[in-house]
């Protein structure tokens, strides 16, 4: 005799009578063997959608008080894996086009059911069901592992939260990274930067268990979920062994690599009972790892609570901040070395909370980048500067310009050109006045990264606006990238000219930055002089402009404006 294929059907109906007519009517089938149990909760239905044992369910419409609707609903909510095919013994064509549209793989009316009906409805089910995961599981994957994506971890980290809630288990998600992976990527290449993320993430296999998942959500970034968990020592022991995992000699590309890894972890129940919330905290916990050095773990603490909270706080201050006007703008004025005058400023952005005084910038500024907010604070910022240029242009100092910052993500979200087009057309300011200060990281990974981030600051340039590196020689391999950039100012980083002493930090670092920049035909300026040797000797290198409190601290418009219309004395 031929072996039939076993199919588990599970039948979800609260009528006894009609579970035994369809019963009878599967047990009937010629091509398959069906393996049939019965349901009659709402309650036990749902469980059988957190944890499906059966290949598809057949699902009576009408259930107790419930309909198939608050069913199907919660089991699109949780990705539900097998397919729901919906029974009535009303027949209506409204029915019909609801319960498809909330998922069901089909719907069929009682009267008239018989074998080969029910036979080729299911087949055809469980059918398209494998082919529709299939192609989600296409589109969650990780192109260069095979990894699981963002998308596909949280689905999955949000199943295993409800199956944890039933059964009273744990679970801990672990944030890791690779440390320092960008400078492997700038000094030898991408192709081996690729090849590491493969070894990387074949060892991760290799450690964790079966019934653990492994996703890379970008970059150099990777979660883990660790199921059934007894307490948080076997996440710690896990994130450890995963460590020491990594750091095993790798040899990539024909490079003996050094590598290490760091691991931020987060517990459910102790730390969240929502996907969003234990991955945020696990991505906080991991960002204390990294600052405590290479290779560490580090849980999730009542501490990391408080900054959390402090975060939250101030997002939501900034959100109020925009809408209440509560920035301000300062000028840091950039000035000749030789005598000291003032020759054009950079914007410095201040908040000043209501209820919390004035918030610094090393506080708000990484929050507004995390949350996005960035992107609004950053055209404010552009349109009280291009204010300020209309003011002077007014009073006929149209010689001086002024510099803005501008976010990595404000780049990124290919809107800045195009606003700063308009705003620039709409006040009547020509480009010349403005300068746009990216810093040398921005543009390492823009250039690297992002094509678009290329042809926006080719687009910067033919509006006029230049274009200086901040933060220059603190970034890797500057040398080798500094040629490529469409810059025209490089900036010395502060680090290097001034610290707790007369004379400047790095002499040598200052003179290889103010040659190399003649070189390409690129201002240079000079941050955080506050001697006047460090004056001197940036003098005596060939730098000609500069920043810092020997001459002024930032100031408000009003004061800028009367630096320049009485200027101050020489302090040569």
């Amino acid at each position: 005799m031929e072996k039939r294929e076993v199919i588990r059907v599970h039948i979800v109906d609260d009528d006894p009578a009609d579970f035994l007519i369809i019963d009878e009517l599967l047990q009937q089938s010629a091509r398959f063997r069906f393996e049939i149990s019965h349901i009659s909760a709402w309650e036990d239905a749902r469980q059988e959608l957190i944890d499906p044992q059966c290949d598809l369910l057949l699902l009576d419409y009408f259930l107790g008080k419930g309909t198939a609707r608050d069913l199907l609903i919660e089991a699109r909510k949780i990705h539900c894996s097998v397919p729901i095919v919906v029974l009535t013994g009303v027949e209506s064509v409204t029915l019909d086009d609801e319960v498809i549209e909330l998922g069901a793989s089909d719907f069929l009316p009682k009267d008239g059911i018989n074998t080969a009906l029910l036979e080729r409805t299911i087949r055809h089910a469980i059918q398209h069901k494998r082919a529709e995961l299939a192609l989600e599981k296409m589109a969650k994957r990780d192109p260069l592992t095979g990894l699981g994506n963002r998308l596909l971890f949280e689905e999955i980290l949000e199943s295993s939260l409800a199956r944890c809630k039933r059964s009273g288990t744990r679970l801990a998600v672990l944030f890791m990274d690779l440390d320092r992976f960008k400078e492997i990527n700038d000094s030898l290449g991408h192709p081996t930067g690729d090849l590491l993320l493969l070894l990387i993430a074949d060892r991760l296999r290799s450690v964790i268990r079966q019934s653990d998942y492994i996703a890379r959500i970008g970059g150099d970034e990777f979660t883990i979920l660790i199921d059934d968990l007894h307490d948080a020592a076997d996440a710690l022991s896990i994130a450890r062994k995963i460590v020491q995992t990594i750091s095993l000699p790798s040899a990539v590309g024909g490079h003996d690599l050094n590598v290490s890894a760091s691991i931020g972890v987060a517990l459910f129940p102790e730390n969240g009972d929502a996907p969003i919330k234990l991955m945020q905290k696990a991505d906080i916990a991991l960002y204390e790892a990294k600052r405590l050095g290479l290779n560490k773990v580090q849980c999730f603490t009542s501490n990391l609570q408080t900054q959390l909270e402090k975060h939250l706080h101030i997002e939501k201050g900034l959100r109020r901040a925009l809408e209440a006007s509560q920035f301000e703008l300062l000028l840091q004025p950039k000035w000749s070395l030789a005598d000291c005058k003032v020759i054009g400023f950079e914007a410095l952005l201040r908040w000043r909370s209501e209820n919390d005084g004035l918030i610094s910038p090393q506080d708000f500024i990484p929050v507004a980048e995390k949350t996005g907010l960035i992107v609004p604070v950053g055209e404010w910022v552009l349109r009280q500067t291009l204010a300020y240029l209309e003011r002077w242009n007014e009073l006929g100092l149209c010689q001086y310009g002024i510099a803005v910052n501008v976010s990595p993500l404000q780049l990124k979200s290919g809107q800045f050109v195009d606003m700063l087009q308009h705003l620039l057309q709409e006040m009547g300011i020509a480009g010349e006045g403005l300068e746009v200060e990216i810093t040398e990281e921005t543009l390492l990974d823009g250039y690297e990264e992002d094509p678009r981030v290329q042809r926006d600051l080719s687009r910067i340039r033919e509006l006029g606006v230049k274009i200086a590196i901040d933060d220059f020689g603190t970034g890797y391999s500057s040398l080798r990238y500094l040629r490529q950039f469409p810059a025209d100012i490089v900036k010395i980083d502060k680090s290097f000219v001034s610290a707790d002493q007369e004379d400047l930090v790095e002499p040598e670092i200052c003179r290889a930055v103010v040659t190399m920049a003649e070189s390409l035909g690129m201002e240079v300026i000079a941050e955080g002089i506050e001697t006047q040797q460090q004056r001197q000797q940036l003098m005596d290198l060939g730098c000609r402009v500069g920043q810092g409190y020997l001459v002024s601290p930032p100031v408000s418009f009003d004061e800028a404006t009367r630096l320049l219309l009485v200027p101050a004395p020489d302090k040569n």
